[in-house]
């Protein structure tokens, strides 16, 4: 039970040749070294003798379908050495409670042909109500449709930009519309800069669109009193101009609601307003005709009274990633058969170890195989690359992060973390608000393997 045998074992696995300096990086590592001292040894410096090892990793855990990792390589391999040595080795390598599953020599070679299914789109903005890949995360949706459902409910759906929070929202507010509500639909990225001047300016702009969407006239600055306040002038306004001219329910939904995070003096203010509105519904009838739907990010990092919060009241949904199942509907959709058959499924999940389900990450590499002569295989081998296929959407987060460098040191540890790392509220809450890191037993983590993978290298070549 040698290094050089595990060589062999390991290119049996993934079916092709180890790289010199993986091949290194995998004897060093069943010899226990440190990367540190990899690093000393060789002409490479250590953060990328580390991203080598964590690359490597990725690939036999896909392969294998467990994690494996630097400190555990050899649980996972002395049962594999063991069934070499007794003549057992089937196609499907039991290593435990493991399963290895091999990959067929041509599968990185395969090329996945353009779908029958007509032409798509960029992924980009919220999925079209009619469009057939928009994908279901039950039971979660039929939980939010029933919730709509109650007078004078407070739903709010929270998950990272580009996960699909505006595509769920757009059909609630559909469906409510087939229900005979009215429905309203105010997304804070659209609102000028100069209304987040004040408290009045905002709830001035708030009650004129709710107004105009409703096809009602606005009667903001007749009724405005200034000796009221803003927040009663709000009130009154939306009972009187807006709740009493309807005789069907108003579903009101307020997307990007993050933007408001963003002034702490008006978030104070608006916040806690919405809790009053919602527990006013509890007795008043009138007030039980307004359904809200708040759409956001993530949470509010300056603290509020807990009984002002509309964060800790009404029904909390986070919407998660796609799991690997929810993949393979979506390839289906795609009309990409390599995907959903014989080894496409390996593909797939080797796809989603990469972006941990992502659906705007995923929906990209779909839309690319479009293309002729694309193949996942080549897609994935660049995807944490500057030249892969996510280098866009990267470079974007790379240039927020170069900006502000303490920020960019933080989320250096994080990537760089092997269990996780703990962060103050603040960074955490800029950092999740990008979708850049996720919560995993009381410790932030990278989001996905991708953004490990390519802000180690660069935020490294950055700070060189």
């Amino acid at each position: 039970m040698d290094a050089d045998s595990l060589v062999h074992a390991v290119e049996e696995l993934l079916q092709r040749r180890l790289e010199a300096l993986e091949r290194f990086v995998l004897c060093q590592s069943w010899l226990k070294r440190t990367y540190a001292q990899m690093a000393h040894e060789s002409s490479y410096g250590p953060e990328y003798v580390k991203q080598i090892g964590s690359k490597l990793w990725s690939e036999i855990s896909v392969a294998m379908n467990e994690t494996v990792s630097k400190k555990n390589i050899h649980l996972v391999f002395t049962p594999y050495f063991q069934n070499l040595s007794s003549n057992q080795q089937p196609s499907s390598v039991q290593t435990g409670s493991l399963t290895a599953v091999s990959k067929s020599s041509d599968s990185s070679s395969e090329v996945l042909a353009a779908n029958d299914y007509g032409d798509f789109t960029v992924p980009s903005g919220p999925v079209p109500l009619n469009s057939s890949l928009y994908i279901q995360r039950l039971p979660l949706e039929t939980i939010a449709f029933h919730e709509l459902e109650q007078p004078g409910c407070l739903l709010k759906i929270k998950a990272p930009r580009r996960m699909g929070k505006s595509s769920l929202l757009n059909r609630l507010l559909a469906h409510s519309s087939t229900r005979g509500h009215r429905t309203v639909k105010l997304n804070l990225q659209e609102v000028d800069e100069a209304c987040f001047a004040s408290l009045d300016k905002f709830l001035r702009w708030f009650c004129a669109n709710l107004s105009g969407q409703l096809g009602l006239p606005s009667q903001v600055d007749a009724l405005w009193d200034d000796d009221m306040g803003s927040k009663v002038n709000c009130k009154l306004y939306i009972e009187r101009c807006v709740l009493a001219n309807l005789t069907a329910p108003l579903v009101l939904g307020i997307d990007e609601l993050n933007r408001i995070f963003e002034y702490a003096a008006i978030a104070n203010d608006f916040l806690p307003m919405v809790r009053v509105w919602y527990e006013q519904s509890k007795d008043d009838s009138l007030w039980q005709k307004l359904r809200l739907v708040l759409v956001h990010g993530t949470d509010f990092y300056v603290p509020l009274k807990i009984n002002q919060s509309p964060f800790n009241v009404g029904l909390s949904i986070v919407l998660p990633s796609f799991t690997l199942a929810q993949l393979h509907e979506l390839a289906h959709q795609y009309g990409l058969t390599s995907l959903t058959q014989g080894q496409g499924p390996w593909h797939l999940k080797a796809l989603h170890h990469l972006t941990n389900g992502h659906p705007y990450l995923a929906s990209l590499v779909f839309y690319a195989l479009q293309q002729p002569q694309t193949s996942l295989a080549e897609i994935l081998e660049t995807a944490a690359t500057p030249i892969g296929i996510y280098r866009q959407h990267l470079q974007r987060y790379l240039a927020t992060l170069q900006s502000d460098p303490e920020l960019a040191d933080v989320y250096s540890k994080v990537v760089n973390a092997e269990e996780g790392v703990r962060l103050d509220a603040i960074a955490a809450y800029r950092l999740e608000s990008f979708g850049l890191i996720r919560f995993e037993n009381d410790l932030f983590k990278p989001a996905c393997e991708l953004y490990r993978l390519y802000f180690q290298n660069q935020l490294a070549a950055s700070t060189s």
